[in-house]
């Protein structure tokens, strides 16, 4: 090698040296002016923030996780929660401490969370790329003994579980996984403080929060399969709120049942039975063409609601179709077969039949029953002078109309959605 080769040499040599013996005088430089400065200077000087801060890596890190959530929103049409929350954490670091009385007695100093070793603590059921956690705005406070404390801004997008049976006034369990991102549960472990308020200050306009609690969960780790990842899962339990969805989607249901009880109560033979029972049929239509495009497309189990309005169909298209049939038997002229009018005579002379039909029986009518009662004469034919269907129709009518109410009442009292009926 030449001599202007090795002189290079020579000359780098020096200045690396010279570097790092500056570098290392400046880190500590016991000449500051500020002590608060001389004592972050000492703690921080060959501080590593991607080291674990423990004396023995054995040893676990006890890190109190704390969720104090701010503001909570859903979102129908994408179906998932976004939180905003403050998230507030303590735990030990043994790399920082010092002696008070050496530094005008600073019993605490802050420092940002970029400066030292900081948990990783992040959701792991997010939405990719949508959950944030600020860790560059993280401001830390370390004390004496190297308690570290912080606090920082989160916001959190996951989706959520749906219990659609009673809708709309159904429930949602919307939870947020959060544990370490590269730290096994033999690393980190995550301590919950209880203490979680329901008072936020901006609530959702359509759905009230009912609890919070949190869960621990416990897994195999990802990267070791000799681990197991040690995560903490907050529940959040959502009722949709009442006011909107009753007039929307509860009254119109009475409504309807109303509307086709009416039509099976009037007369087969009046104009106004049709149109009613026309009408009931048409707004049934409408109803589901709505409720198809509100009711959720996801969750566990189907809505009461829906088959409520799937039977009450059903009802209204029987109502129609029933009316039509006996506004054509009411133009018959023909004698009904021998033994629908044997059964229809039974059933008139039966004290039910009396009680039910005495209000569009003639006087005549109901004598000759009283008195006729061992005999087979066809009733029917031979007291009718208009129509020889229509004590026939008048049956079947009431019939119909006892039991269409029957239903109602068994479908109000089994799928009939009511605001106490979810019990969080």
């Amino acid at each position: 090698m030449s001599r202007s080769g090795l002189f290079s040499v020579l000359l780098f040599i020096l200045d690396v040296i010279y570097n790092d013996v500056i570098a290392s005088s400046s880190c500590n430089d016991v000449e500051s002016k500020s002590t608060m400065m001389q004592l972050k200077r000492h703690l921080l000087c060959e501080y590593d923030s991607e080291v674990r801060p423990v004396q023995n890596n054995n040893n676990m890190t006890r890190v109190t996780f704390r969720m104090i959530p701010h503001f909570l929103r859903y979102n129908n049409e994408e179906e998932f929660i976004e939180l905003h929350a403050w998230i507030a954490m303590r735990w030990h670091d043994s790399h920082l401490t010092w002696n008070p009385e050496q530094y005008d007695n600073i019993q605490s100093i802050p420092v940002s969370g970029s400066q030292i070793w900081f948990p990783d603590i992040l959701i792991h059921n997010e939405r990719i790329g949508e959950s944030l956690l600020g860790y560059s705005q993280a401001k830390c406070w370390v004390r004496k003994e190297g308690t570290v404390q912080s606090l920082m801004p989160a916001k959190y997008i996951t989706y959520c579980f749906a219990d659609n049976t009673w809708w709309p006034y159904n429930t949602m369990n919307c939870t947020i996984q959060i544990g370490s991102w590269s730290h096994s549960g033999d690393e980190i472990e995550l301590v919950p403080l209880q203490n979680m308020s329901l008072q936020l200050n901006s609530k959702d306009v359509e759905w009230d929060l009912l609890k919070m609690y949190v869960t621990k969960w416990e897994g195999r780790y990802k990267y070791n399969l000799g681990s197991t990842a040690k995560m903490l899962s907050y529940h959040f339990i959502l009722r949709r709120h009442w006011g909107i969805i009753r007039i929307a989607y509860i009254s119109p249901t009475i409504v309807l049942m109303v509307i086709t009880l009416t039509a099976l109560w009037l007369e087969p033979k009046s104009f106004e039975r049709m149109m009613i029972a026309n009408l009931s049929f048409i707004c049934h239509l409408l109803c589901l063409h709505d409720v198809h495009w509100e009711v959720p497309k996801s969750g566990s189990n189907v809505p009461k609601l829906i088959i409520f309005y799937e039977s009450s169909f059903a009802i209204a298209s029987f109502t129609l179709i029933l009316t039509s049939i006996l506004r054509h038997l009411q133009e018959l002229t023909t004698e009904p077969p021998t033994w629908i009018s044997v059964g229809t005579t039974s059933i008139l002379r039966s004290r039910i039949g009396q009680i039910l039909l005495v209000s569009i029986l003639d006087p005549a009518v109901t004598a000759k029953i009283e008195i006729d009662a061992d005999d087979n004469t066809d009733l029917v034919q031979s007291s009718n002078k208009k129509s020889p269907w229509r004590y026939v129709i008048v049956l079947v009518g009431w019939f119909a109309f006892l039991s269409v109410l029957l239903t109602y009442i068994i479908l109000l009292s089994t799928c009939f959605p009511t605001y106490y009926t979810v019990i969080p």
